[in-house]
């Protein structure tokens, strides 16, 4: 009884706490994880998210724990969804209008040049007025992002690789004409499609290409006019009385003295490779008949007779022709000095008159190989003759097979610089730390007899410092397509200077003072040019050596240099002027560096326009390189011209075409293309090229005044139409600004305001978009009178998309 009183309690203690370690283990558990490892994904088991995780470390095998990087799913936002239509839409409008009725599975096969082609010869689409206002209103918003985005990339496109097996090429146009005069590398076949052979964004080419993509309706005025033919004063094959029949014919010894004497007073001095009295001698006593002297001799004998006689003259053909055949490709493994001075008088200089530049490029690098392998590159530490007399060297002249080695050379490498630097093409190695020959001296004490032979080696002597800068210049030039201003100043202040230390008697009188003013802020006088470089010999003194009384054989040789420096410094602001173009921008909307560089390019090419036209001689040799350089020149007002008449109309622009300075500025360049027709016309007897060069120009110069035109139609239609726009824009902000209006309609002036403000806000560039909304209004598309009265309650000009 006493026992059932009592209970037994059993004492157990508190639960422990969970440790932190245990909770996070817990809640660890809880975590599932979103990116297992490969081997627990091919177990099918859950993962840890460890490395190794604790599944592969049981397995023992946690080299096999890798996590491999989920692939994130791109779901588009409605907004990217949006703007991809919006983008997509606009696709479909340009199309339709640049190609109505087009399927775009068939153009999408054709090649760009059929593209532009179709563009510009279909009619254009019939669309409604609102429709098309439509489309401007949704389009013209991003015309300014578009244009802006354009920059001097664009120039890139400029240059392509040549077509592959073209139709028609230099040595296919040259087969049945031995003078051809149209050539892609020099613009003078105008071809409207891919070029056959490469020329860079400094070429004549380059010019002819922006002037087509900015203005396209020149494309199809010139398909619809031009007509390839060729010159009636030119046949396409020599008559038969030039035709070779005999590679070892030579003329009479009056008529063969006569063809030398002209190359040595014409041509030599340019290129003083050939040792005058030893060829003397050598024609009159020793009757060789080897392979080398044929071959340069019948070269003289050509460019003798080219020299002395007008483009009409094709007696050069015979002695071309006798020439060529003493020239094959064992010729290259010659080791005659006369064959390589032949090889470099028809390489570079004689093809360059027959306008086969491609094939005077290959030979020429060939002949400079030539010249590498007779070590003509090297100066060598002594000059003694190692063959007898009767083997043309002389012993009581020493020095002259080392006068002989580096005129030959310097020569050839002057040539090719000139027949290369226009054309964008890397000099592939012209000059080099390898190539250690010394210049061509005048002596420091010399009488009067040597003083003028000697005279007659002053134009290479300065044209080699030329050439070499136009070398650096070149591998520059083609190294990019726009370099940096700063090597761009850099390299005409060198060319300037260049200019500024040639001897009094080298230096042409300019026909104006205008482009020494813009480029020298302080002008140089010779005399202290020549103090700052210490001349070999002081042509200054005595005062009859002056440029007033300069000798008859240097004066074509020195225009022709000054054109070359004028020309190059053109050539390397040109690019400038062709990205403006392209871009669309006036003059007030670029840069400083832009407007500097294309203001020079302009004033350069002008006065290199007035000095040809006032300085060139009625002779061959001064005629061809003038007709050269001139078109050249030529090129920079027309791009001008073509740009600035091409403008988009832009009231809101600070540089709106039509202004008082645009329009003398155009004026200024007609005048400059005027005068190059001119010239050409006059040249016709001097120059293969000239009626081909005045062709081109002109139908670029035609085609620029039917553009003019038709832009000023434009213009007058949209003036008018503004003024009354505007017109009508003022009555109505006189009533609606009225508070009796306002308050007679129910409408707080104060919510006018703030509406106006939300609704015409400023645009990102500051100013009111209605503005920009009347400038880009196309008013010709807008209905006729009647229909807009009909149709006004159908179109809302305060919608946002119509």
């Amino acid at each position: 009884m006493a026992e059932g009183m009592f209970h037994t309690f059993q004492a157990t203690a508190a639960p422990p706490e969970p440790s932190e370690a245990d909770s996070d283990r817990k809640s660890s558990k809880r975590i599932s994880i979103l990116n297992a490892c490969d081997e627990c994904r091919r177990r099918k088991i859950r993962c840890d998210g460890d490395k190794p995780c604790g599944q592969c470390g049981w397995y023992q095998h946690p080299q096999r724990c890798v996590y491999s990087k989920p692939t994130q799913r791109v779901i588009p936002s409605r907004k990217a969804l949006d703007k991809l239509q919006r983008d997509l839409d606009h696709h479909r409008a340009i199309v339709s209008r640049v190609f109505p009725g087009q399927k775009l599975e068939t153009l999408a096969g054709l090649p760009r040049e059929q593209l532009v082609d179709l563009a510009v010869t279909l009619p254009a689409p019939q669309v409604s007025p609102s429709h098309q206002i439509d489309q401007i209103l949704d389009l013209g918003s991003q015309y300014q992002s578009t244009r802006s985005s354009e920059d001097a990339d664009s120039l890139d496109a400029l240059e392509e690789p040549p077509e592959r097996d073209p139709p028609i090429d230099e040595a296919k146009r040259h087969r049945h004409k031995v003078n051809a005069i149209s050539d892609d590398v020099n613009g003078l076949s105008l071809s409207m499609h891919k070029q056959s052979s490469y020329v860079g964004i400094y070429s004549v080419s380059a010019a002819l290409r922006v002037i087509l993509k900015i203005a396209p309706f020149v494309r199809t005025h010139i398909a619809r006019t031009y007509n390839e033919t060729v010159p009636p004063s030119r046949s396409n094959s020599p008559p038969p009385h030039v035709r070779p029949t005999d590679p070892y014919y030579l003329p009479s010894p009056d008529v063969g003295q006569k063809l030398i004497e002209s190359y040595f007073k014409h041509v030599d001095v340019q290129m003083p490779m050939i040792d005058e009295d030893h060829f003397w001698r050598t024609y009159l006593y020793d009757h060789r008949r080897d392979s080398p002297w044929l071959a340069l001799l019948n070269m003289v004998m050509a460019l003798g007779s080219l020299a002395g006689s007008t483009c009409e003259d094709e007696e050069h053909y015979a002695y071309f022709q006798r020439a060529r055949l003493h020239l094959d490709l064992e010729t290259f493994g010659s080791s005659s000095i006369l064959m390589l001075q032949a090889m470099g008088l028809f390489s570079g200089y004689y093809l360059h008159y027959l306008n086969r530049p491609n094939e005077a490029n290959c030979l020429m690098g060939a002949t400079l190989r030539m010249a590498t392998a007779l070590g003509l590159h090297r100066e060598y530490k002594e000059s003694v003759p190692s063959r007898p007399a009767s083997q043309g060297v002389r012993p009581d002249n020493l020095e002259l097979p080392a006068g002989i080695r580096q005129r030959t050379w310097w020569s050839l490498f002057c040539l090719d610089t000139w027949g290369s630097v226009s054309t964008s093409r890397p000099s592939l190695g012209r000059m080099g730390p390898g190539i250690t020959v010394e210049t061509p001296k005048v002596p420091q004490q010399m009488n009067n007899a040597q003083y003028i032979a000697y005279l007659r080696l002053l134009p290479i002597i300065h044209n080699i410092e030329f050439c070499k800068l136009a070398t650096r210049i070149q591998d520059s030039l083609a190294a990019r397509t726009l370099g940096k201003f700063e090597d761009l100043f850099a390299f005409d202040a060198e060319l300037v200077k260049w200019h500024d230390e040639l001897p009094p008697i080298l230096k042409e009188p300019s026909s104006s003072s205008l482009l020494s003013a813009f480029d020298r802020p302080t002008q140089r006088t010779p005399s202290s040019a020549n103090s700052e470089k210490q001349m070999p010999f002081d042509f200054a003194q005595p005062p009859d050596r002056d440029r007033i009384s300069c000798p008859e054989v240097l004066k074509t040789p020195r225009a022709i240099m000054h054109w070359r420096h004028q020309n190059l410094r053109m050539l390397m602001h040109r690019p400038y002027l062709l990205s403006a173009a392209l871009r669309r921008i006036p003059f007030a909307g670029m840069n400083t560096e832009e407007k500097i560089a294309i203001t020079r390019c302009r004033i350069i090419a002008g006065q290199t326009i007035a000095d040809i036209d006032a300085t060139c001689r009625e002779e061959l040799i001064a005629g061809w390189a003038a007709v050269w350089h001139m078109h050249q020149a030529v090129m920079v007002p027309l791009v001008s011209l073509f740009s600035q008449i091409s403008l988009p109309v832009d009231d809101s622009s600070p540089g709106r075409r039509g202004s008082g300075t645009e329009d003398e500025d155009v004026e200024r360049w007609k005048m400059q293309i005027e005068t190059a027709l001119r010239f050409f016309d006059k040249m016709r007897s001097y120059s293969v090229a000239a009626a081909k060069s005045k062709d081109v120009v002109e139908r670029l110069y035609e085609a620029s005044k039917h553009v003019q035109r038709h832009h000023e139609q434009q213009i007058q239609p949209h003036d008018s139409m503004q003024a009354t726009a505007l017109e009508a824009g003022q009555t109505f902000e006189t009533f609606a600004n009225s508070d009796e209006t306002l308050r007679a309609m129910s409408i707080d002036p104060g919510q006018l305001a703030a509406f106006e403000q939300s609704f015409w806000g400023p645009s990102p560039s500051g100013n009111p978009v209605m503005e920009s909304y009347w400038d880009d209004m196309v008013w010709d598309a807008l209905p006729e009178a009647g229909d807009r009265v009909q149709g006004s309650e159908q179109f809302d000009w305060t919608a946002p998309n119509g």
